[in-house]
């Protein structure tokens, strides 16, 4: 059974949150603004998510990340759905996810839509160039939904 709670902060999960964003700089930027919550099964950490509100109404899920033994269980499925209820709480009316093309149909799955794409997002704002699949990141998709 998952259990999805707040993570301690005290604690933080890098190995877990720089698969997601390989810049470790952007990392602790988005855990100083934003709230980290992880997916418990029993004792063992499965995965992990970071929201930020970006403006009025408008929070991003900056971070998602799932454990490679967890992996096409459901777990990332259900960390969306608590990021977008969380962010509902707090006054959300949409979510935003910024991600590479490889990435985009999966979140389509869970609901959301093309909203705009930033040129050279994975160029200027890394120190390394961001590779996912063999593929060579360039430009970042934005993706929202209305919660």
């Amino acid at each position: 059974m998952i259990i999805i709670a707040p993570y301690n902060k005290k604690h933080i999960p890098y190995d877990l949150l720089l698969e997601a964003d390989p810049e470790k700089d952007n990392v602790d930027n988005y855990l100083l603004k934003g709230l980290l919550f992880g997916a418990y099964d029993y004792d063992v950490l499965a995965g992990v998510y970071i929201i930020i509100e970006k403006e009025d109404y408008i929070f991003e899920l900056v971070n998602l990340s799932v454990k490679e033994d967890y992996q096409r269980k459901g777990i990332g499925k259900i960390l969306i759905s608590h990021a977008e209820n969380q962010a509902k709480l707090l006054g959300g009316k949409h979510m935003e996810i910024g991600t590479a093309f490889p990435l985009v149909p999966y979140y389509e799955k869970q609901g959301y839509s093309y909203y705009k794409t930033i040129k050279n997002f994975f160029v200027d704002n890394y120190s390394a160039p961001v590779i996912d699949k063999g593929i060579l990141l360039k430009d970042m998709e934005v993706l929202r939904k209305e919660i």
